[in-house]
């Protein structure tokens, strides 16, 4: 991707990446929420016709290029034209490494497209709390900052039902509750920034409650490094453009025991070797449970 088709690209693309929406105006332009102070509510004013943007409040103004170098910027990251164009790439060009999925991996896609959000909330059903706290040991003052709860519609039978959802980078839900598990909108990762900016390392987890588990049994500290959290193991492949070429140097896997988690623990250390990144699997840290959130839980209850 050189610089002219990557200042091709629909603005409107580069913000659906960002998981940022539009709202439209009667004159053809999209308000769009920036990307760069989102703690100010401030929003840019997008020409879909130009593929152009402004900010009206400092009159910056640019192209698909500029919108990603500020952004980057905005994050404590590299920011030249050459990063920028590298973003680009990886997270909408689809130059980056692929990786194959298994047979063995199951692909729920049909059976999540029954499902869809009709309303989404802060944390505060007792049944939810309840089985934060009783059946997955995760302190509800501790968990409500990384789930909302939504309100699901199966269209399939027109009933609906709450449940946690972990939001992932593309707007859609990772729903947990005692009887579902399944995804709204698109299967996506989520990606959580670590304590460090450009860490070396990069954690990837099975689902949001190993990643709370791993936090409690650390005493509640934070990692330094980035973390991703497949949501599902066929996320994988939505994992790689987080990864590739992004300057990580350690790949830290922290799977499940069973089978399906070894085949993807194999996978990401065949990913990492086409990366030159080292792998560390943490497997031995679940080692005779299923998987962390089931080590929390035998020491706690």
């Amino acid at each position: 991707m050189d610089i002219v088709q990557a200042k091709a690209i629909p603005l409107r693309r580069i913000f659906t990446v960002l998981g940022l929406h539009p709202t439209p105006t009667l004159n053809g332009l999209d308000l769009y929420p920036s990307p760069f102070n989102p703690e100010q509510q401030s929003m840019l004013v997008v020409n879909p016709t130009a593929n152009t943007w402004v900010n009206p409040v400092t009159n910056e103004e640019g192209d698909g290029v500029s919108l990603v170098c500020r952004y980057l910027d905005s994050q404590g990251l590299r920011c030249s034209a050459a990063d920028a164009l590298r973003w680009l790439r990886n997270m909408i060009g689809n130059e980056h490494r692929k990786i194959i999925l298994p047979p063995s991996i199951p692909d729920y896609q049909e059976a999540d497209s029954l499902f869809t959000v009709k309303e989404e909330s802060y944390l505060y059903d007792p049944l939810l709390m309840d089985y934060l706290e009783q059946q997955r040991c995760l302190p509800f003052d501790f968990a409500r900052t990384y789930f909302k709860q939504v309100t699901v519609l199966n269209t399939a039978n027109g009933k609906s039902f709450i449940a946690l959802g972990a939001q992932n980078e593309d707007g859609g839900f990772a729903i947990r509750n005692p009887l579902h598990k399944a995804h709204v909108g698109k299967r996506a990762i989520t990606f959580i920034r670590g304590r460090k900016h450009k860490p070396a390392n990069v954690h990837v987890f099975r689902d949001m409650f190993d990643y709370l588990s791993i936090l409690l049994l650390r005493n509640g500290r934070r990692f330094d490094g980035d973390s991703i959290i497949l949501n599902s193991y066929d996320c994988l492949q939505d994992m790689t453009a987080y990864i590739s070429n992004y300057g990580y140097r350690h790949l830290h896997s922290w799977m499940s025991g069973c089978q399906i988690g070894s085949v993807v623990t194999k996978l990401l250390y065949e990913f990492s070797l086409a990366e030159h990144l080292s792998h560390i699997d943490h497997r031995d840290c679940n080692k005779g449970f299923y998987d962390l959130n089931a080590r929390l839980t035998a020491m706690v209850l």
